[in-house]
């Protein structure tokens, strides 16, 4: 029989990062791993950990819909943050964790910026034929988004995020479909190699979590499919067109 538990999200929004350093600005992020704990006192395995997370934050989405969009597609920090305050308390999934049957209930302590990203993961899984539809598009020399202001991720990843959206969104379709941890997410990490390689910021050296890149490719992603930028002008047109010009 599937287990019913309850998740606790009064607590899911306590281990926010303090302000940035100088080393932050430097490797271009300042995330850190989720945390989650069974009140029951079930250890759990890093992988059973990240599992776990995604499946409470597909629980989250699946019943807060509307709220969970809302923070997604918020226009300001302050709104962004509002609705992700409301996100919290108590929801009720069925087999939301892998975690002992004996255990009615658990709480996670979830980065915001990584769960904006589990959400947005949960959220290509009900419009992926949407999402399979997006087709490649050149690299451009600038990336700028509006929801950069909102995500609480150092700028450089959600650059790097947006640029490997726009030029591999295969990709990272596939990589949100994946178990955390798992082979499959290894290939299809590997399969972006090259994208990463060409989109982060020159100078910047990129030393984020495997939980926090996969986030903040999932919200590019998804900000890609329901926020579209505008096509670009001439100051951001690819380096190739600008030479022709």
């Amino acid at each position: 029989m599937t287990a019913m538990r309850t998740a606790l999200f009064a607590g899911l929004l306590v281990a926010i990062a303090g302000p940035a350093s100088a080393q932050d600005a430097e490797t271009g992020t300042r995330l850190a791993p989720p945390k989650a704990r069974n009140l029951g006192s079930v250890a759990l395995t890093p992988k059973d950990q990240a599992v776990g997370a995604k499946r409470m934050a597909e629980c989250v989405f699946n019943r807060k819909t509307a709220l969970s969009r809302q923070a997604l597609l918020a226009p300001t920090a302050d709104a962004a943050k509002a609705a992700l305050d409301r996100l919290r308390g108590e929801v009720t999934c069925f087999g939301a964790d892998p975690s002992n049957d004996l255990v009615g209930a658990r709480v996670a302590q979830i980065p915001p910026d990584i769960m904006r990203g589990m959400i947005a993961e949960a959220a290509l899984g009900r419009t992926r034929d949407e999402a399979a539809a997006l087709q490649p598009l050149p690299l451009q020399q600038i990336y700028t988004r509006n929801w950069f202001a909102v995500t609480g991720r150092h700028v450089s990843v959600d650059e790097m995020g947006a640029c490997v959206a726009d030029t591999n969104p295969a990709g990272v379709l596939a990589l949100s479909r994946t178990e955390p941890m798992s082979a499959e997410e290894n290939t299809a990490f590997g399969a972006l190699m090259d994208n990463f390689g060409k989109c982060l910021r020159a100078g910047v050296k990129l030393q984020a979590s495997r939980q926090a890149l996969r986030a903040a490719l999932a919200e590019a992603l998804y900000q890609r499919l329901n926020a579209p930028t505008p096509a670009p002008t001439a100051a951001t047109a690819p380096a190739v067109e600008a030479a022709k010009n």
